[in-house]
C-alpha cells in the first residue's frame, strides 16, 4: 500500500474534486496518473459532540478537527472502538 494522506476537498461545479498542491507534491503526482480515492461526506454535529464529551466545551474548532482526524485514521487501520 502506498502513502495515505487525509485532507478536505470540495466537490467542484464541473464534477471534479480539488486536490491541494501540497498533496500533489507530497505524493509526486503527475497529470493523468491514477490514484485511489476514498470519499466520506462530512456531517459533524458539533453540539451533539460537545454534549457527549463535555470536556471538549472549551476546545477550539481546530482542536476538535484534529481529534476527528485521529478517530478517522484509527478506523482506517482497524483500531476503532472495541465491540463487546
Amino acid at each position: 500500500m502506498g502513502k495515505i494522506i487525509t485532507f478536505k476537498s470540495k466537490y467542484l461545479r464541473d464534477g471534479h474534486l480539488f486536490v491541494p498542491k501540497e498533496i500533489v507534491n507530497s505524493l509526486f503526482l503527475k497529470k493523468g496518473e491514477e490514484i485511489r480515492v476514498m470519499i466520506e461526506r462530512e456531517e459533524f454535529d458539533k453540539e451533539a459532540f460537545l454534549a457527549l464529551f463535555g470536556i471538549w466545551k472549551g476546545k477550539t474548532e481546530e482542536e476538535i478537527s484534529i481529534y476527528r482526524e485521529i478517530l478517522k485514521e484509527r478506523e482506517i487501520f482497524g483500531r476503532g472502538e472495541v465491540e463487546f
